[in-house]
C-alpha cells in the first residue's frame, strides 16, 4: 500500500540520519562538559561483560527516547494546562512559586529541586492522565497472581488509569489534588500505587528526562502565559496509544498580568 511504502521510505531516511550521527560520534568522541546522552550510551557498559552497545542497539534507545518522549510529554503538558484552567488556586499558587524561585528568569535543571510546586503538579496531573494509561507484559514462564492462574504466553495488562484513582490508594481518586505528592504523603502509599513511568526493571528509560523537560517547560511558559479554554465543549479523554485530549485542547494564552475570567479580585 502506498501509505506503507512511504512509511519504509521514511524510515529508511530517519535511521540512515542515526547512523551517520553514530558514526561520527564514534570517530570524534565527546569529552568534558560537550558530553551527551549518545556520549553516556556509547560509553554505558554490560556491568558483567564490559561490552558497549552496537549500533542497533543504539540507534534503538535514541528512537525510544526521540520517538516516544515527545506525543508523551506533549500529552502531559496539554493535561496540566488543562487542570491549571480549572483550578485558578493552583494556578495562583504555581505562578507565586516561580516568581519567587525564578524572578521572570529562565529555568535550569539547577532550578528544579526549589519548585517542588511544579513538579507536584506534573505528577497529579500524570496521575489523572496518564499519556501510557495501560501497560502490558507478555508471562515468560506460568505463573499465579491473586489467586488466578497466569499461563506461559499470556498478555498481561496492567491498567494505569484505574490504578490511579483506585479509592483504597487515593482518597477522593477524581479529585485534583497537587498536594499528593508532597514527600510525606508519597511515603505513606504502596510504592505501585503510582506507575505512570511504569516498574520494575522495564521502567521508561526517559522518566527523569520526561520529567526534567515538562518542568522546565511548564516553569518557562507559566511565568509568561496563563493558558484559558477557548470554549465550553467538554474536554475528554481519547485512549488511543497514550492517552490524548479528545480533538485536542483549544486554549486562548493571555500575559500572566491579565485577570481571567472567574478570577477573584
Amino acid at each position: 500500500m502506498p501509505r506503507i511504502r512511504r512509511f519504509y521510505r521514511n524510515l529508511a531516511v530517519m535511521n540512515q540520519f542515526i547512523y551517520d550521527i553514530i558514526a561520527q560520534r564514534r570517530q570524534q568522541p565527546q569529552t568534558g562538559d560537550q558530553v551527551d546522552l549518545l556520549t553516556l550510551l556509547l560509553d554505558a557498559r554490560d556491568e558483567e561483560t564490559g561490552a558497549g552497545m552496537d549500533d542497533q542497539q543504539i540507534r534503538d534507545e535514541l528512537i525510544t527516547l526521540l520517538i516516544a518522549g515527545h506525543e508523551t510529554t506533549a500529552n502531559l503538558l496539554a493535561w496540566t494546562w488543562y487542570l491549571l484552567a480549572q483550578h485558578p488556586t493552583a494556578r495562583k499558587r504555581l505562578e507565586g512559586e516561580l516568581g519567587a524561585v525564578l524572578n521572570g528568569r529562565l529555568p535550569t535543571v539547577s532550578d528544579i529541586p526549589h519548585l517542588p510546586f511544579t513538579e507536584q503538579l506534573l505528577q497529579e496531573a500524570l496521575r489523572l492522565y496518564p499519556p501510557a494509561w495501560f501497560i502490558s507484559r507478555n508471562a515468560i514462564e506460568e505463573d499465579e497472581i491473586g489467586g488466578y492462574p497466569i499461563p506461559a504466553g499470556s498478555l498481561v495488562s496492567v491498567s494505569t488509569y484505574l490504578t490511579h484513582r483506585h479509592p483504597d490508594f487515593w482518597p477522593q481518586p477524581n479529585q485534583f489534588n497537587p498536594d499528593r505528592f508532597t514527600p510525606q504523603a508519597e511515603a505513606s502509599r504502596p510504592r505501585y500505587a503510582y506507575l505512570p513511568f511504569g516498574g520494575g526493571p522495564r521502567l521508561c528509560i526517559g522518566n527523569s528526562f520526561a520529567m526534567t523537560e515538562a518542568t522546565l517547560i511548564l516553569a518557562t511558559l507559566a511565568q509568561q502565559f496563563r493558558l484559558a479554554l477557548a470554549n465550553t465543549q467538554p474536554v475528554t479523554p481519547d485512549p488511543l496509544i497514550t492517552l490524548r485530549v479528545k480533538g485536542g485542547l483549544q486554549v486562548v494564552a493571555q500575559p500572566v498580568a491579565t485577570p481571567v475570567p472567574g478570577d477573584t479580585p
